[in-house]
């Protein structure tokens, strides 16, 4: 997640803090940065020495540079001319081997020596001195310069975390390395075919002065005037991009700490935000397991209505039954009460049949009596059946209200849970980011860290151990400042 302004905003802010700022970095740091500044301006002193040194100048100027190039030029050709008229073969000057080879055919074919011996002579002195000093030069940069930006000037990266402004950071540290190499590769090797025949394909492309110096010498045939002009502009190109790397390095400080001030804002916004969320999220909870609650209650009740309903309805369909029965049980007497009567006026008195019949007419009357307390009861099973049927409507509509309300809040808490999560997350990325950007800022700013820059004694106390500042950060400890 990208929290961060974009690349150009972040540019111009930090141009117009960095004066600003420049008191916010530890002194140590910076005075760090300013030393090696100092080896980079020594380097370019030498630099110029050595060119004026190789063109026997006294100030820098291009067109005496040209000078002395063309007046080397003419010497050569002056001695090739010579060696072409005893019809000795002509080499291209291109390695100190083909110089000295020049040197002695000439001794060997010339009459008359015009100059050119003891010309040419001083500049292959000239030429071995210049490659010799360049070569010290780079040794000496590497050392002073290039091992020190190498060692001081690179960012504390942690795998796990990925921070745009780190990641800008090192891309472009990694085009300086890549453009440092090069050119001091190149320089060496150019220096090491000096001997036998120099590459000119890793001369420098594009070099004004070196078109200019095509222009006036015949660099096919004398390329070794090339050497000594590309060596010094390779040189200064070094320099140019170890400045570039310095201030690359300075500027990605004070990027660090806007980036830290930003992230702690906003971390500190979020947090404050995941913690009211948390305190919403419990009320949430709350009310989903009082509609939870609800919901079962209603649930229960609903069952036990069903239980009663069932129960009633046994009761009932008990009850019609019994009904049935005994109207089929008081017909049945009826009708052999009735039929007792009729035989009875047909037949002479019979007191058995007489007895029978009272017994029937007895039974009737006892039924009809219990079917009066049977309809009663009946009555009141099925006005209980009712009230129960009602309250199962009710009770089931409180059911389904219920599970709509759960539902509702029980979604609505998954959404929120959710969300806080996420919140959670990038308060989580937050912290970590702002965690990675202090250990930069330890590392890159330590006092231990920096001391490695100066060329001091071994003996001079160091600040406390970087790694266990480090580790300290990473647990969330407080750092003591030395």
């Amino acid at each position: 997640m990208d929290v961060f302004p974009k690349e150009e905003n972040q540019t111009k802010a930090v141009a117009l803090t960095m004066t600003s700022m420049r008191a916010g970095l530890q002194r140590a740091y910076l005075d760090g940065l300013e030393f090696i500044r100092n080896k980079i301006s020594d380097t370019e002193g030498e630099v110029a020495k050595t060119r004026l040194s190789f063109y026997g100048c006294n100030e820098s100027d291009e067109d005496s540079y040209l000078q002395y190039l063309k007046e080397c030029n003419d010497h050569f050709l002056t001695a090739n001319n010579e060696l072409r008229r005893k019809n000795i073969k002509l080499e291209v000057i291109d390695s100190e081997m083909r110089i000295v080879t020049l040197l002695n055919q000439l001794r060997e074919a010339a009459e008359v020596d015009k100059g050119e011996i003891a010309f040419i002579t001083g500049f292959w002195e000239n030429i071995k001195h210049t490659v010799e000093s360049f070569h010290s030069l780079v040794e000496k940069f590497q050392t002073n310069v290039l091992n020190r930006l190498n060692q001081n000037c690179t960012s504390y990266n942690n795998a796990d975390i990925s921070l745009e402004v780190s990641n800008r950071y090192t891309e472009e540290i990694s085009g300086y390395i890549a453009e440092l190499e090069r050119e001091l590769t190149n320089m060496r090797l150019l220096m090491k075919t000096y001997d036998g025949g120099i590459h000119q394909d890793l001369f420098s492309q594009n070099s004004k002065f070196a078109e200019k110096v095509l222009v006036s010498c015949d660099l096919k045939a004398f390329p070794i005037l090339r050497l000594a002009p590309d060596l010094a502009e390779k040189m200064e190109n070094v320099c140019a991009i170890a400045r570039k790397w310095l201030d690359r390095d300075e500027q990605y400080m004070y990027e660090v700490n806007n980036y830290i001030k930003e992230t702690r804002n906003i971390a500190k916004r979020r947090e404050e935000d995941l913690k009211n969320q948390k305190e919403k999220q419990k009320k949430i909870e709350k009310a989903v397991k009082t509609a939870n609650i609800l919901l079962q209650n209603n649930k229960e009740k609903l069952q036990k209505i069903e239980v009663e309903l069932n129960s009633l309805e046994g009761q009932l369909n008990g009850f019609k039954h019994e009904k049935k029965c005994r109207h089929e049980e008081k017909a049945q007497k009826s009708s052999m009460a009735d039929f007792l009567s009729i035989t009875m006026t047909q037949t002479r008195k019979n007191y058995n049949l007489q007895m029978k019949r009272q017994r029937l007419v007895k039974q009737v009357r006892e039924l009809e009596e219990f079917l009066i307390g049977l309809e009663k009861e009946l009555s009141n099973v099925e006005d209980e059946l009712m009230v129960k049927s009602q309250e199962r409507i009710l009770i089931n509509e409180k059911v389904e209200t219920s599970v709509k309300t759960y539902d509702t809040l029980k979604t609505d808490f998954d959404k929120y849970s959710d969300n806080l999560e996420k919140l959670e997350q990038e308060v989580n990325i937050l912290s970590g980011q702002l965690l990675q950007l202090e250990i930069i800022q330890t590392y890159k700013t330590s006092p231990e860290h920096v001391e490695q820059i100066f060329d001091r004694p071994q003996t001079v106390k160091l600040a406390p151990s970087l790694k266990e500042k480090i580790k300290r950060k990473r647990k969330g400890l407080p750092v003591t400042e030395s």
